[in-house]
């Protein structure tokens, strides 16, 4: 014989009796909390549909930049700063800065560098200074990442943290001081590409520009 079946408090869905009087009145997806998150990863795949202003102009750039030898290179000075820029903070948000000189992102240092201060991020620009004279002691990263990689300072094979050459705990504390985002950087940027007409292209009109602004980074501690 089939049971009776009510509807689950929460989100309506039909469940047997039994299961609502041994849960509260919860589903199983409810009660464990799984039915949260498949809404959740649903609404976020819905968003990721949306036509996103930001994400054209980043996809654009990314494109562009791979797309032939000199890349980058052939951008205006408004879409370096803002690539170069964008670039560092991606690197350092996801592995700290020996990552940032330890990819190909290297290559771009002078050129953040440089928007950091046009951007008047003076403490982020301070950390990047700091960062590359621990790596490099106090030569020029060269632009080369072979010749980059051969002059920068590595992270020994073992994980004892009481082994660790100095310089790491310093760089560590350096990549904190980034993290904390002293500059409010993403919002620098932000703005630095609306008032530049960077953005421009990207933008439909009010009734369908439903993208965000792009969302800061952030390293989880």
């Amino acid at each position: 014989m089939t049971g009776l079946k009510t509807n689950c408090r929460e989100c309506n869905a039909e469940i047997l009796a039994t299961t609502a009087e041994s849960t509260g009145g919860l589903c199983m997806p409810c009660k464990n909390g799984t039915r949260k998150r498949i809404e959740e990863g649903r609404r976020y795949y819905e968003e990721r549909k949306k036509y996103d202003p930001w994400r054209e102009l980043w996809t654009s750039l990314v494109k562009r930049a791979y797309a032939i030898d000199e890349g980058w290179r052939q951008f205006s000075d408004i879409e370096r700063l803002y690539y170069s820029v964008s670039i560092l903070n991606g690197e350092v948000y996801n592995g700290g800065m020996h990552q940032f000189f330890a990819n190909s992102s290297g290559e771009l240092y002078s050129e953040a560098l440089s928007g950091l201060e046009t951007l008047g991020a003076e403490e982020t620009k301070r950390l990047l200074l700091n960062a590359s004279s621990v790596l490099f002691d106090d030569v020029e990263p060269p632009s080369d990442r072979a010749a980059r990689w051969d002059a920068m300072k590595q992270y020994p094979e073992t994980i004892d943290r009481n082994a660790l050459p100095d310089w790491c705990e310093r760089l560590h504390e350096i990549d904190k001081a980034y993290w904390r985002d002293p500059d409010d950087l993403n919002t620098k940027l932000t703005s630095y590409a609306e008032q530049n007409g960077l953005i421009e292209p990207y933008l439909l009109s009010n009734e369908q520009n439903v993208g965000p602004k792009p969302p800061t980074v952030r390293f989880e501690l």
